[in-house]
């Protein structure tokens, strides 16, 4: 049986395929929130808090069906709803 490891290939694939879902989600912001129902929300400014040694460097928020992903260490406009999922978890 083959045991399948991490190399620091697959590693930057990975983050490679998450910077993009954050950058696709800067992108379509509106979009997304229209699609968990949440459009014309408030925005807010927050800075999403990194956690040390966790190696998680991506949060992923999910409302109503449609996904979110931002990185953390850096300040970011999002709508209310998204703030208050983070809030309510912890992560803010």
């Amino acid at each position: 049986m083959a045991i399948k490891t991490n190399t620091t290939r697959t590693i930057e694939r990975a983050s490679g395929a998450l910077m993009e879902k954050c950058e696709e989600t800067t992108r379509n912001m509106e979009q997304l929130l229209a699609r968990a129902g949440c459009s014309g929300a408030k925005k807010v400014t927050v800075t999403l808090p990194l956690i040390p040694g966790s190696g998680d460097d991506v949060l992923f928020i999910g409302l109503n069906g449609a996904k979110f992903y931002f990185l953390r260490g850096r300040k970011i406009e999002m709508a209310e709803p998204l703030v208050e999922i983070l809030r309510n978890t912890g992560n803010l």
